[in-house]
């Protein structure tokens, strides 16, 4: 098949993915992190990818001792996911119940080097929540 055809093939899944339709997720174990990678990308343990998104998993214990996962999501033609895809990766990845943040970082700690997006899922819920809770 040549390059053509491949991204034809690839446009038509993608075509397909932005309906709805994603497929199943088809798993890739990385013990070792990305090859070729470096800082985060060698901490990544496996890949999951679908016809719309390709996500990295990057399990993690920051600095309090809680567990972290990182996703960092991306699609074939750099399309930004809109909110409902990001929460359904997170749901279908992660679980229904799990909570996720996108973080806008300091210009200091800026990285924007490829058309990924970011979600970090959490070990614990935030202080905060849009939906009404009551005090125990």
């Amino acid at each position: 098949m040549s390059n053509r055809q491949q991204r034809r093939a690839g446009r038509a899944l993608e075509r397909r993915g932005l309906k709805g339709d994603w497929g199943l997720w088809r798993i890739t174990n990385l013990p070792d992190g990305i090859p070729g990678g470096n800082g985060w990308c060698k901490q990544v343990r496996h890949a999951q990818a679908n016809n719309l998104y390709v996500v990295l998993v990057r399990p993690f214990v920051d600095e309090m001792g809680n567990d972290i996962v990182h996703l960092a999501i991306r699609t074939a033609s750099q399309l930004e996911p809109p909110w409902r895809d990001m929460q359904r990766i997170k749901n279908e990845i992660c679980g229904d119940e799990a909570t996720a943040v996108q973080v806008m970082p300091p210009e200091s700690e800026l990285i924007d080097e490829a058309d990924m997006y970011h979600m970090w899922v959490l070990s614990a819920r935030l202080p905060f929540t849009l939906a009404y809770r009551r005090a125990a």
